[in-house]
């Protein structure tokens, strides 16, 4: 099916990275979360082998663990995701994700041309306003 929302875990790739995650202790999952968007911080942009939805999906599970991002609406299609990384979750975790986010999602980039209907880029923008609003201010320490 691909994508079928504009959440960040909204897509066939995302699941698949959740559920890989869902398979792993709490400390191969900070592993496999810091490497997927550190992976996209070094390609800064380029193609690489993570995927944009990866990095989203890694910045949904951070942001998940911040009690701030505990409410955040996507939540609920993952149960647990908000125990998945030991607490509290550090700065340079946090300014990873926003920093992947950065990269990965341009203002001028594919992923905001893919969208079809302008409601649905909207809603794709206000859910990656809602992870910037939960990282940020961890990322700032």
């Amino acid at each position: 099916m691909g994508t079928w929302g504009s959440g960040p875990l909204d897509s066939d790739t995302a699941e698949d990275f959740l559920d890989r995650l869902e398979q792993m202790s709490d400390s191969q999952r900070i592993v496999l979360v810091a490497r997927t968007l550190q992976a996209a911080i070094d390609a800064n942009g380029s193609p690489s082998s993570v995927l944009p939805e990866e990095v989203m999906a890694a910045a949904a599970v951070v942001a998940a663990n911040i009690p701030a991002g505990r409410a955040l609406a996507w939540n609920v299609e993952c149960p647990g995701i908000t125990e998945w990384l030991a607490k509290p979750i550090m700065p340079p975790l946090a300014t990873a994700a926003v920093q992947a986010l950065a990269v990965t999602l341009p203002a001028d980039g594919w992923f905001w041309r893919s969208w079809v209907e302008e409601s649905e880029r909207v809603e794709a923008q206000t859910a990656i306003d809602s992870l910037h609003a939960v990282l940020h201010p961890v990322s700032e320490g």
